[in-house]
């Protein structure tokens, strides 16, 4: 039998970047995070690898050196989220460079970089390509692009800055989208939700806004409390954030019945109040699922510290099909 490709996930979270790279025919040799919570969703869902938890910045990647084929992660995207204030290098929570010494310390053939694409947003992008530079000057050929989850089977809209880099010559593979071609059509919020587990239900209450922001979406503005916005259950749902578990978590209408008020809304009706009856937010195992995770993936600690590792997570499907593409690469 082949020896498997060895990896190891920075910023691993709860798994989702280490799975679809195991999927692809990667093997996981160790795992990092700073979050308590999802090291124990790691260990529940990675037997045998090496869970490193703490701070980064505090772990020596000396023992690893020559040792690993790929160094992958996802550093915390909130100093480049367009959510956010964009600070970049200014915040503290910006660990690019905890990614780029953890190459210098292994030196990996390949290494894979997950991220918000405001990551090349005109304000962050003179910083991102400060740190691209710095990885070719390490010696590896890197390319990048913003790739769109819902294009490799995920029932979500996700739009993620993926920076691959390889060592040794010849330039990195990206895989080709998989979806979205009248062949091979999205997979529907629906599709995934109709077939997701049974679980807790989210008692996170819906009800009017006050002052409704209208779109002429019904799937965006702001017809409800709170951040959360209704699926369309025909096409990939938005993109499921970490914040959810409470007021924005996206809303299940099976009915329709924010649709009609959207309609009610738009042809000059009076805005509503009080509880939206007959819709519910998303649950933990159908966010799960929306971010294509197995029923069978288990996720540890409070249902809050669960949606936030859900959010957080790169979807699978997606890093299954760049891990294939590295793997042709590599070989």
């Amino acid at each position: 039998m082949m020896k498997r490709p060895t990896c190891v996930d920075l910023f691993a979270g709860a798994g989702g970047l280490s799975l679809g790279l195991k999927m692809a025919g990667w093997e996981a040799k160790a795992a990092s995070d700073f979050d308590a919570s999802a090291c124990e969703t790691y260990r529940k869902n990675f037997a045998g690898v090496n869970v490193i938890a703490g701070d980064i910045r505090n772990i020596s990647w000396d023992a690893f050196r020559g040792k690993i084929d790929l160094v992958a992660g996802g550093p915390p995207c909130q100093p480049f989220s367009v959510a956010g204030n964009q600070k970049a290098d200014q915040d503290v929570r910006d660990m690019l460079p905890e990614f780029v010494r953890a190459i210098r310390e292994i030196q990996p053939k390949m290494f894979l970089l997950e991220n918000v694409a405001g990551l090349t947003s005109n304000k962050n992008l003179p910083y991102f390509q400060s740190r691209i530079l710095q990885l070719m000057e390490l010696g590896y050929e890197v390319e990048y692009r913003v790739l769109n989850a819902a294009e490799y089977g995920v029932a979500q809209e996700r739009m993620r800055v993926i920076v691959i880099g390889k060592k040794g010559g010849g330039a990195p593979f990206f895989p080709n989208a998989t979806h979205g071609t009248k062949c091979r059509p999205f997979v529907s919020a629906g599709e995934v939700l109709a077939r997701a587990p049974v679980d807790e239900p989210n008692n996170a209450i819906v009800t009017f806004a006050k002052n409704p922001i209208l779109r002429p979406s019904p799937w965006a503005g702001m017809l409800v409390n709170g951040g959360g916005r209704p699926i369309n259950l025909a096409e990939p749902s938005q993109t499921i954030p970490a914040s959810a578990g409470g007021n924005r978590t996206h809303i299940v209408d099976r009915d329709g019945i924010l649709l009609d008020y959207h309609e009610h809304l738009r042809s000059g009706g009076q805005p509503s109040s009080g509880l939206v009856r007959g819709v519910r937010r998303l649950t933990v195992r159908e966010s799960a699922c929306l971010q294509s995770f197995p029923e069978d993936f288990v996720f540890a600690g409070q249902r809050s510290a669960q949606y936030r590792q859900i959010g957080n997570a790169v979807p699978p499907l997606l890093a299954k099909a760049v891990g294939t593409a590295l793997l042709s690469s590599l070989t």
